[in-house]
C-alpha cells in the first residue's frame, strides 16, 4: 500500500486545475510534459475541425442554450446571441474542448436571418460531422482526466509512487469507445465483457425499437448528449443508422430514444468504474475507509 504524504489527502486540486482541463494539453504542459501537451492540443483540435467542416453553423442548432431567440426590440440583441457571436456556445460535449469550440463558433457565426436558417438546414454527412466534433470534446475530457490523474499521483504518492496497472484515463477512454474494454485493459476481463454486453444490448434494443432512428443529433440533440457517452454505439449510428431516411415516425421511437440514452448513462458508470479500477492499483481503499 502506498502511504500518502500530505496531511489532508482528500484535498482537491483546486479550481485552477479544473479550469485548465478545458484547454487540451494545458495540464500536461503544467506537468512538464511538452510532447504530450502538443499531442493533446493537436489531436483534439484536428478532430474538432474535421467534424466542423461538415457541420459549421449547425453547432448553434445543437446548443443547449440556442442564440436564436427573438432579441428585445430596444436592444436588438440578447445575451445568448452576444455570447455566441464571441465564441461561447454551450454545445456538449464540444465545450470540453473549449478553444476549438470557441474558434469554430466565431468562424460559423452569422446572426442574420439567412444565417439562422442555415443553423436549421440539414447537412450532408452531418451525423458523422456531429459525432467527430463531439468526439473532440470527449477526447479533451480524457486528456484532462489524464492530467488530473498524474497531478493527483504526484501529490499523494510522490515521485516514488508505482505505476498503475493501466492508465486510468486510457481505461475510461477505451470504455467510451468500446464498453467494457477499459476493464479488460485493467485486468478485469470477465467484468468488462459483462458490463460491455449489458450496455451494448440496451443500445441495440433502442436502435431496434426505433428502426435505427433513435440516435439523431439533429432531431433529439439533448438526448444525443447522453447517447454519445456510448461512443462506439453513437459512431455506429452516425455511420449506419443515422443517415437512414425516416418516412414516418416508428411506433416505438420514443422508447428507442430512451433506451439508447439509458445505455449511454450506463456506459458513463462503466467509464468511471474502469478509471477507478486502474486508480486503485496505486491508491487502494484502506480498511478504515471501508468500515467508516
Amino acid at each position: 500500500m502506498v502511504m500518502r504524504t500530505l496531511s489532508d489527502p482528500a484535498r482537491g486540486l483546486g479550481w485552477g486545475t479544473f479550469l485548465c482541463g478545458f484547454v487540451p494539453g494545458l495540464l500536461q504542459y503544467r506537468l512538464g510534459q511538452l510532447p504530450r501537451a502538443i499531442l493533446a492540443f493537436a489531436s483534439c483540435t484536428a478532430l474538432f475541425f474535421v467534424g466542423w467542416l461538415l457541420v459549421r453553423e449547425r453547432l448553434f442548432y445543437w446548443a443547449l442554450l440556442t442564440p436564436d431567440s427573438p432579441p428585445p426590440p430596444a436592444s436588438g440583441s440578447t445575451p445568448l446571441r452576444t455570447m455566441a457571436q464571441f465564441g461561447f456556445v454551450v454545445t456538449l460535449p464540444e465545450i470540453m474542448n473549449l478553444p476549438a469550440n470557441a474558434i469554430g463558433a466565431i468562424l460559423a457565426w452569422d446572426g442574420s436571418p439567412t444565417g439562422e436558417r442555415l443553423w436549421r438546414l440539414p447537412r450532408s454527412m452531418e451525423h458523422l460531422g456531429g459525432f467527430l466534433s463531439g468526439a473532440s470534446g470527449m477526447l479533451a475530457a480524457f486528456w484532462s482526466a489524464a492530467g488530473h490523474w498524474e497531478m493527483r499521483r504526484r501529490r499523494d504518492g510522490g515521485n516514488d509512487s508505482p505505476a498503475p496497472i493501466a492508465d486510468p484515463a486510457l481505461c475510461a477512454g477505451l470504455s467510451w469507445l468500446v464498453p467494457g474494454l477499459g476493464h479488460v485493459r485493467a485486468g478485469q476481463k470477465d467484468k468488462g465483457m459483462l458490463l460491455g454486453a449489458a450496455v451494448l444490448i440496451v443500445f441495440a434494443m433502442g436502435l431496434l425499437f426505433s428502426h435505427g432512428h433513435a440516435v439523431d443529433r439533429a432531431t433529439a440533440s439533448v438526448w444525443w448528449i447522453a447517447q454519445n457517452l456510448c461512443g462506439g454505439g453513437s459512431l455506429f449510428a452516425a455511420l449506419v443508422t443515422g443517415p437512414l431516411r425516416m418516412e414516418a415516425a416508428p411506433m416505438h421511437l420514443d422508447l428507442g430514444i430512451v433506451l439508447c440514452t439509458v445505455a449511454g448513462l450506463m456506459n458513463l458508470v462503466v467509464m468511471v468504474d474502469a478509471f477507478t479500477v486502474a486508480e486503485r492499483s496505486v491508491f487502494p481503499v484502506r480498511a478504515s475507509e471501508v468500515t467508516s
